[in-house]
């Protein structure tokens, strides 16, 4: 389970320049952006490893990118101004994993054990006693908040769909014979390329129509920061290293391995990982509850570990 905490950190600390690249160039540029940098990335250094995968593999990475980078993303990206970061990770870190689960079981036949159910309880209890809001939003339209809501349903069905469309891969020729870590690092480099090649294609594509049609980009208006190019360059390149590239590296290794609901109870405890980041980065500190939480899924990840061993 090594590379699922691997990508837990990884995807943790890569929300901290996603956030300053929306404050620069806007949501829908940022995401298209950081997947292009991705692309190039992790396509120069799938053609260095050398691995190949064979066509049914490839399509169903190509079809796991679609859903998760592509649509799921793009929920992720609509949900946050609507209802806000704390509630669009909640959504996306708590329904993500049990419909992995229950997609995993329905399709693949993979099952889980009575001890790995109640880690899974426990994490997610943690993690909404930490990012449920305070207090209520008073003065947010019902109709901004609905459509919030969906849009967070979109990006958690991205992100299990996703995973259970990565697993299905790895079970396909020319994706299920290799062994040892060197050989699922690269897999998980010519995965992620597939993946982030079918993500691109959507992602660039609303980026694209948005430009032209105001009702397809994410409210609310916002004056962006005149930083230097330089400054957006260097949020850019941090945000695509630590998600779509080393982060989906370590995720696709990670797939490859691990059953994708035990790997989304790992990833899901990312914001809270990420709670002491912005403490000492962004002098944002957590509340009382967040660090309550943030123990009771701690808690909930060493259940997991030990069922594990």
């Amino acid at each position: 389970m090594t590379p699922a905490f691997l990508t837990t950190l990884l995807w943790s600390y890569c929300l901290i320049p996603a956030r300053q690249s929306v404050a620069q160039i806007g949501e829908n540029a940022a995401n298209f952006w950081r997947l292009l940098v991705a692309v190039v990335a992790m396509g120069l250094l799938s053609a260095w490893g050398g691995i190949r995968l064979g066509n049914e593999a490839f399509a169903w990475f190509f079809l796991s990118g679609i859903i998760g980078f592509g649509f799921g993303d793009i929920g992720v990206w609509f949900a946050l101004p609507r209802i806000g970061s704390r509630l669009t990770l909640l959504m996306v870190h708590c329904i993500a994993a049990p419909l992995a689960g229950l997609a995993e079981w329905l399709w693949l036949g993979t099952t889980v054990g009575a001890t790995q159910l109640v880690a899974l309880a426990v994490i997610l209890g943690g993690i909404s006693l930490a990012l449920f809001p305070e207090h209520e939003r008073e003065h947010a339209e019902q109709r901004k908040y609905t459509s919030g809501i969906l849009f967070g349903v979109l990006a958690a069905l991205g992100q299990s769909l996703g995973a259970v469309c990565s697993r299905k891969a790895f079970t396909m020729p020319g994706a299920a014979d290799f062994q040892g870590i060197g050989d699922y690092v690269f897999l998980g480099t010519t995965s992620g390329f597939a993946r982030l090649v079918g993500g691109i294609l959507i992602a660039g594509s609303f980026w694209l129509i948005s430009r032209w049609h105001k009702a397809w980009r994410t409210p609310p208006e916002q004056e962006r920061r005149n930083d230097p190019l330089a400054g957006k360059a260097k949020n850019i390149l941090l945000c695509a290293t630590a998600g779509p590239i080393l982060g989906v590296i370590c995720y696709q290794w990670a797939l490859a391995t691990t059953p994708s609901i035990i790997v989304q109870l790992i990833v899901s405890i990312s914001p809270l990982v990420i709670l002491p980041m912005t403490w000492f980065i962004e002098h944002d500190r957590p509340s009382k509850r967040s660090l309550a939480g943030t123990l009771i899924a701690v808690v909930g990840v060493g259940i997991l570990v030990f069922a594990a061993a």
